[in-house]
């Protein structure tokens, strides 16, 4: 029996060192980004059977799980990609706001300087310095409306160039979420199907960061690896197989840039814009067709 009880008071040891090892790893990464605390999970070793019954055999370690829920994980997730498409289109719509609601440099002051110039001239038709006047509100009125169009090709340009930007960024991120499932696959295939938790919180983090970008929804394969799909269901992430997006002018419009995938023979498929949306991606594609195109043509 002193082996036994020396046997079953090592394995107790051996429980609370590996608790001890998981504290201290949850201490370490308290200030880290994306980290999901741990704790050990802990059964019964099988009883040994004598004929006077079941004597303990002390206990053991099962795993080391995170403290994770995927419910709430994609709460968070959609109220994320909402908020910051929103918060994208909000500071993009403020500068033509800005622009043309301006009380000094905006369009109404030119607008009512010209018409005030016309009652004018139509209430003294013979007079010269109104006629004279009515010209240089015309003139300025003008220059206005030019001033107005090169700034808002300004903008546009600016959003063009966020719009190639996030779509590079998407597709970067896909390729390192591909490269963490693969390593999630051989790890959990090694360990005994053990979760991988550092790797899945990294993996997790990724895809938090991706979905600031662009929304995003996901699915878990029965190897461990996540398939991530953006806008409507694109695919994105296939196991460790990633798409590749790039921006190109659009074969409608060369002035625009649309999101494209790159397939593996060297051809470009168009997403059409109504499939992406949330994020910073969707804000920028929103404010482009549904302010900038009608401020621009009512200018027009």
């Amino acid at each position: 029996m002193g082996s036994s009880l020396f046997s079953i008071g090592l394995t107790g040891l051996n429980a609370a060192q590996a608790g001890l090892i998981t504290t201290s790893h949850n201490i370490s990464n308290a200030g880290t980004a994306g980290y999901s605390r741990q704790n050990t999970v802990q059964s019964t070793n099988p009883a040994m059977f004598t004929g006077a019954g079941f004597f303990g055999e002390g206990t053991r370690v099962d795993t080391v799980k995170r403290a994770y829920n995927a419910f709430l994980n994609n709460q968070v997730l959609s109220a994320d990609t909402k908020y910051n498409e929103y918060n994208t289109y909000s500071t993009e719509i403020a500068q033509i706001d800005n622009m043309l609601a301006d009380a000094t440099v905006g369009l109404s002051p030119a607008l009512e300087s010209f018409f005030g110039g016309v009652q004018e001239v139509a209430a003294n038709p013979s007079s010269i310095p109104a006629r004279q006047s009515m010209i240089s509100t015309a003139e300025s009125l003008v220059s206005r409306f030019r001033n107005l169009s090169d700034r808002l090709d300004d903008v546009r340009g600016g959003l063009e160039s966020q719009i190639g930007e996030t779509v590079g960024a998407i597709s970067t991120y896909a390729k390192n979420i591909a490269e963490v499932n693969n390593k999630i696959m051989i790890a959990q295939q090694a360990g005994s199907a053990q979760p991988a938790n550092d790797l899945l919180d990294r993996r997790d983090q990724l895809i938090q960061e991706l979905n600031q970008l662009v929304r995003v929804s996901t699915n878990v394969d029965s190897d461990g690896a996540m398939s991530i799909f953006i806008g409507t269901g694109q695919p994105l992430v296939i196991g460790a197989t990633a798409t590749t997006l790039k921006a190109l002018p659009s074969i409608a419009d060369p002035s625009r840039l649309d999101a494209n995938i790159l397939t593996q023979n060297g051809g470009e498929i168009a997403i059409p814009e109504s499939l992406l949306g949330g994020g910073k991606l969707g804000g920028l594609l929103a404010m482009r067709s549904g302010a900038l195109d009608a401020a621009q043509n009512q200018l027009g």
